[in-house]
C-alpha cells in the first residue's frame, strides 16, 4: 500500500479551499428590491407614500418605505430576507395626479408573493384585484392570515391584472365576449 505524504502547505491550502467554497454556497440574506410606479387614472400619482410590509399569520411588518418622484417612481429596498410563509404587499398613501390637488386619502394595493418582480405599478386594478384575492385577510390596511391561504390570494392577483404591466390577465379576455383592448 502507497502512503500519501501531505505537508503543512497542501493542508492549508486544501481547508482554505474548502472554506472558500462552503462560503460561497452558504445562504446569504437575500435583500428586496422593487422599483415601481404609482398611477392613478393612468397618470403618475406624485408624492404618494409607498410602504413594503410583509404579512404572515402574525401583524404584518412594515420592510421599507419611500417617497414617488414627480413622475410617479419609487423605489424600496429592504435586507429582509421573506421566508416561505410570508407574502409581501406594497400600500401607496396620499399623492397629486397629474391633473389635481394632494389628497391625503387616496390609497392603493399590491400584493405579492415573498419573491417580488423587479419592476411594479401600482394603481386601481393592482388594488381592485389585490382587495379582492386579499378580502377574507384584509383588517383595514393591514393584511395577516393563514400563511398557505395568503401564498394563495397572491398568486391570484396576477390572475387578474399583471402587477408589471398591469394589463387584465389573459384569463380574463379570453373568456369574455369583448375584445380585448389594445395598446
Amino acid at each position: 500500500m502507497r502512503r500519501f505524504k501531505l505537508d503543512k502547505t497542501q493542508i492549508v491550502a486544501s481547508l482554505l479551499a474548502l472554506g472558500l467554497f462552503a462560503g460561497a454556497s452558504g445562504s446569504v440574506a437575500a435583500a428586496v428590491r422593487i422599483e415601481g410606479r404609482v398611477q392613478a387614472s393612468g397618470a403618475p400619482l406624485a408624492n404618494s407614500t409607498v410602504t413594503l410590509w410583509q404579512a404572515s399569520a402574525g401583524a404584518a411588518k412594515q420592510l421599507a418605505q419611500a417617497r414617488a418622484g414627480a413622475d410617479g417612481r419609487f423605489e424600496l429596498n429592504s435586507q429582509e430576507n421573506p421566508g416561505a410563509d410570508v407574502i409581501l404587499y406594497l400600500v401607496s398613501k396620499g399623492g397629486t395626479p397629474a391633473a389635481g390637488r394632494e389628497n391625503a386619502a387616496t390609497a392603493m394595493l399590491l400584493v405579492l408573493s415573498n419573491a417580488p418582480p423587479p419592476k411594479v405599478v401600482i394603481n386601481e386594478l393592482t388594488s381592485v384585484a389585490s382587495a379582492f384575492t386579499a378580502a377574507r385577510f384584509l383588517d383595514g390596511e393591514s393584511i395577516s392570515g393563514n400563511p398557505l391561504g395568503l401564498r394563495i390570494a397572491a398568486g391570484n392577483v396576477s390572475n387578474l391584472v399583471d402587477p408589471v404591466t398591469v394589463d387584465g390577465a389573459e384569463c380574463c379576455w379570453t373568456r369574455s365576449t369583448a375584445p380585448r383592448p389594445q395598446r
